[in-house]
């Protein structure tokens, strides 16, 4: 990267967290481009020469979430060679990339965008797409593993059971984001016991073993 490529990196990122930041704390429809023009200390003319258009900034920030949760799952399944372990560090990973990347790909979603595919020409949607696809794929391989070692039933479709994991592990983080501090209290129990229990019943439905 050249000083030049250097420095309109920079400005990206200026205007990129502070869309992000008015984004989780407004939401994405009530924020106007004139709201990040004034938090970045950008001109309008600025902001549109960097990104197209808020729908544009928004993909970008997924796509820098996405790419960070990919590098933390890769990592959780790498550096720990049991399932359980494995397993348990991916949960931390999808609870850690909920908390520090807000704007999901459920943002995109709501953003008025009813099909992603209709973005597809879309260099940053191609790679958000893309990168789920990475993700899943890294999350099919521990399952095999894991059928290979003995810990996870050898009668489940390693495909079909990552989406039936990632889609339980995503509701159980949004249970915890809007209600876990009440079930904690409710229950005589920290967030981090509440998180666990929900881990375990989840994996426990694959595993050989119960744990």
């Amino acid at each position: 990267m050249n000083k030049k490529e250097a420095v309109a990196a920079l400005h990206r990122e200026r205007i990129m967290t502070a869309a992000e930041k008015l984004f989780s704390e407004k939401g994405y429809a009530q924020t106007r481009i004139d709201d990040i023009s004034k938090a970045s200390e950008y001109s309008r003319r600025t902001i549109y020469a960097y990104y197209e258009s808020k729908e544009n900034i928004l993909h970008h920030i997924i796509e820098k979430g996405l790419c960070s949760l990919k590098t933390d799952i890769e990592n959780a399944v790498n550096d720990n060679t049991g399932f359980v372990e494995a397993y348990r560090a991916v949960c931390q990973a999808k609870s850690r990339y909920r908390k520090e990347y807000p704007c999901s790909l459920e943002t995109l979603k709501h953003s008025g965008t009813e099909k992603i595919e209709q973005f597809v020409s879309s260099n940053t949607v191609k790679n958000i797409l893309c990168l789920g696809t990475e993700i899943n794929e890294i999350l099919e391989a521990l399952i095999v593993r894991g059928q290979k070692s003995g810990e996870v039933r050898k009668d489940i479709v390693p495909v079909l059971t990552v989406y039936v994991l990632s889609t339980s592990l995503d509701s159980w983080l949004a249970l915890a984001e809007t209600k876990g501090k009440f079930i904690c209290v409710q229950n005589g129990m920290t967030e981090e016991e509440f998180l666990d229990y929900g881990f375990r019943q989840i994996v426990n439905s694959i595993l050989e073993v119960r744990i």
